[in-house]
């Protein structure tokens, strides 16, 4: 039995994404997927919105996307946001929760990359994302997937998904039963999808345009500094 998640979806929870709940489960519903992990920004905040709007047939994993002093990190499978700290203590805290920690798009040098200690990474890590489908250089995918099967690492993807269109283009293929965490922790995945849309990062920057001007015309009304 082959299961198809999405390992890495934004709700409006993270200041880059505008996409409520309900729509996100509707696009996961609509791209046909078994599963999504909500993955915002050092926030579980809209985990169980995302649960109460979902059917059965829809597994939604509370996870979170890490700011670490490197790059971004997934932290699924857990109960309590990591902190903002150096990469090997996150990967010790999700660990703690009995969770999955995976690079997020590991070195994609249009936005954060992992630099230093990475063989040390590599060895305290469950899995990279090898299939970022904002990953606009196919380069960065290519080079995450090979520090994956270099070092033994299970390979995953996710969409990246800021907004309802972008969910489900890159996926977690998940072979056999039992939990997405188990399969990770066992490789008994595999990256699916496309990278390199690049339309998705212009229409993040449109929306976080037009929330700080917003936020700067609220703040003129009421007399404070932008």
């Amino acid at each position: 039995m082959t299961r198809r998640y999405d390992l890495q979806v934004h709700t409006d929870a993270s200041p880059c994404s505008s996409t409520p709940p309900e729509r996100v489960v509707a696009a996961a519903v609509d791209a046909g997927l078994d599963g999504i992990a909500v993955t915002d920004h050092d926030t579980l905040a809209n985990v169980d919105a995302v649960r109460a709007a979902a059917p059965a047939a829809l597994e939604v994993i509370a996870a979170v996307e890490v700011t670490t002093t490197e790059g971004h990190l997934l932290a699924l499978d857990v109960t309590e946001p990591p902190p903002q700290d150096d990469p090997l203590t996150v990967v010790d805290h999700v660990h703690e929760q009995g969770g999955v920690a995976v690079l997020s798009h590991p070195f994609d040098t249009l936005r954060q990359v992992y630099e230093t200690d990475l063989e040390a990474l590599a060895t305290a890590v469950d899995g990279v994302e090898a299939i970022n489908s904002r990953c606009v250089r196919r380069r960065f995918n290519e080079r995450a997937a090979t520090f994956a099967a270099t070092h033994g690492l299970a390979a995953t993807g996710g969409s990246d998904a800021h907004f309802p269109v972008e969910v489900g283009r890159a996926y977690t293929c998940v072979e056999g039963d039992g939990s997405l965490a188990d399969a990770i922790r066992d490789g008994r995945v595999r990256p699916g999808g496309r990278g390199r849309y690049l339309s998705g990062h212009v229409a993040t920057k449109l929306h976080q345009f037009r929330t700080a001007s917003a936020r700067a015309v609220s703040n003129l009304s009421l007399g404070r500094s932008p």
